[in-house]
This record gives structure tokens, C-alpha cells and sequence, in this order.
């Protein structure tokens, strides 16, 4: 249960408290993450929801990303993303974005490999890793955010279930044959051309040159990919689903191990699912999909 213990505004004239500014971090790689657009509404509500935090932090946070020009307020009605995600430059509080993302595949690496128990303490998790705590923190919410472990009740933290065996990916791939290119062909498919446009530009940037992802930048925007065509099939079931693979197989993305050479054919086959649903073509789209998933299901991860 998240309550104010102080809605004084002690912070406001010496600046944020250290889970302020931590805070203000962990809202900037939500809105990298997800590559929110300029102008993205962000609510108090919202946001204690999000990070499991009262109020008052969230409300020093969402000052301080105002005053460095990351947003803007507006009277009456809250803070506004005020430049483009891939602009924001930010170098405060809880570690650096490459720190916390380092030790986020060094959790996941190691629990894909059996390194790490299922049920883990933050003491163990520091000793393991030689990080302080907030680093720690700031990682494992991240994890939280994405699906990949939750708060225990008493203390520690568990892992929840992912694709972590040979017989777990190829039973995945195979539902996802069933089920991707299906939604395709739903009679309620409605093609969102806004958000088609936002995919395209993403998968460009990359075939381009003008962005190298990393192994969990690659997965964000193929996840997107996947989970766009889904909500556009109009089918509740098909998108849930599409989201749960997702959540599953995000760790086993992560040890990304097949080059460049395959990020660059999977932008290239999204594009060509998505130029064959321009063109109102769905059957072939599916078609598509089906050759992707095949192909995308034979790149086999070493299990620990």
C-alpha cells in the first residue's frame, strides 16, 4: 500500500532528494522505453501506480524533469512530454542507463543459465553483483516493469515464469504460429496507420544505420511489432496472447547471439508484413507472418 507520509514541499527549494531524482530516472527510461510521443499526458495517479510510490515523490519527480526541460506543465491540467524520447539527455540519480541496463541482462543472462534461484534476496542479488542498493533497485523494478520478476510479499524477489528449455521455445513458436498469423485474417482487422507509421520509422531507422539497438532495444521493437499487428486483428484473445509471449520469451531475447545479420532480415520481414497490409493484402500478410515465425523459430538458444 503506497500513503503520503508528507505532502510538504521540502524538496522544492534544495532541489530533489535522492528518490526523487531516482525516481525521474526511472520515468525516463519509461518514456525511452516505450518511445512515448512528444506530448504523452503523464498523471500522478499513473505513475504511483506504475512505481509502487506515494505521491509526493512522484510529484517532486515530475517537477524536476520539468525544470531540466524534459516536460512541461500545463495549468490546470498536469506535465506533458516536451521533447522527442530518443532527444532526452539525462545523466542523474541511481545510475547510468548503461550501468542499470548491464546489470539487467547480467540478472537475466544468469537466470537463463540457472545461476540464479527463482526466489532471490536483494542482499544476495548485491553481494552476487557488487552494486549498491538503489542501482539494485532501479534494475529490478525495471524487471518488474517489463514482467520478469515481482515483489514478494515478505521480502525478496521471484522470477516469474519464462521460456527457459528447448521444449518451451519450440511449444511457443508453434502457438504462435497458430495464433499470429490468424489475427491477420480476422474479419475485425482494422490497420491503425498512425501507429503503423511509428513502426515503420523505428524498423528504417535501424536498416538505416541510424540506430544500433541493443539486444533489449531490438526486442522492444520487435515486441512492438508484434504486439501492433495483434491490436489490430480486433480479436481481445489473439492480442492478450501475443502480449503474453512477449512477456515469456523477453529473457530469452535478451541473450541475443545471432549478429546483426538476422536484426537486419527481421526489420526487413516486419516491412514487408507491414507493406502487404498497406496495401489491404492480408493474406498475404499472413503468409508472411508464417514464413517469419518459421524462420525466426530456428534460431535455438543455449539453455543452461
Amino acid at each position: 500500500m503506497t500513503t503520503d507520509i508528507d505532502d510538504q514541499d521540502e524538496q522544492e527549494t534544495s532541489g530533489p532528494s535522492k528518490l526523487q531524482a531516482d525516481l525521474a530516472g526511472q520515468i525516463v527510461d519509461h518514456i525511452r522505453r516505450h518511445r512515448l510521443p512528444v506530448g504523452h499526458h503523464f498523471t500522478e495517479l499513473g505513475l504511483v501506480e506504475e512505481f509502487k510510490v506515494s505521491r509526493t515523490p512522484v510529484r517532486a519527480a515530475l517537477r524536476h524533469l520539468a525544470d531540466l526541460g524534459i516536460l512541461e506543465t500545463q495549468p490546470r491540467r498536469g506535465f506533458f512530454l516536451k521533447v522527442p524520447s530518443d532527444a532526452i539527455e539525462w545523466q542523474g540519480g541511481g545510475g547510468r542507463a548503461d550501468e542499470l541496463e548491464d546489470l539487467y541482462l547480467a540478472i537475466a543472462a544468469d537466470r537463463m543459465k540457472g545461476h540464479v534461484d527463482g526466489e532471490v534476496s536483494e542482499a544476495d542479488l548485491m553481494r552476487r553483483y557488487g552494486v549498491p542498493r538503489g542501482t539494485l533497485i532501479r534494475a529490478l523494478n525495471r524487471m518488474a516493469q517489463d514482467g520478469i520478476v515481482e515483489r514478494k510479499m515478505g521480502h525478496g524477489w521471484q522470477f516469474m515464469p519464462t521460456l527457459n528449455s528447448d521444449e518451451a521455445h519450440d511449444e511457443s513458436y508453434r502457438f504462435r504460429l497458430l495464433v499470429e498469423p490468424a489475427g491477420l485474417l480476422e474479419p475485425s482487422f482494422t490497420l491503425d496507420r498512425a501507429w503503423a507509421r511509428q513502426v515503420r520509422e523505428a524498423h528504417e531507422k535501424v536498416l538505416s544505420g541510424e540506430v544500433k539497438p541493443t539486444a533489449m532495444e531490438f526486442f522492444d521493437i520487435n515486441a512492438e511489432f508484434h504486439d501492433f499487428v495483434a491490436a489490430c486483428s480486433g480479436n481481445r484473445f489473439i492480442h492478450q496472447s501475443v502480449q503474453n509471449q512477449n512477456r515469456l520469451r523477453r529473457l530469452l531475447s535478451y541473450n541475443w547471439s545471432y549478429g546483426e545479420d538476422r536484426v537486419v532480415d527481421s526489420c526487413r520481414e516486419h516491412l514487408e508484413i507491414l507493406h502487404a497490409l498497406e496495401r489491404g493484402d492480408q493474406e498475404w500478410a499472413a503468409a508472411l507472418m508464417r514464413r517469419h515465425l518459421t524462420v525466426s523459430s530456428k534460431e535455438r538458444p543455449e539453455f543452461g
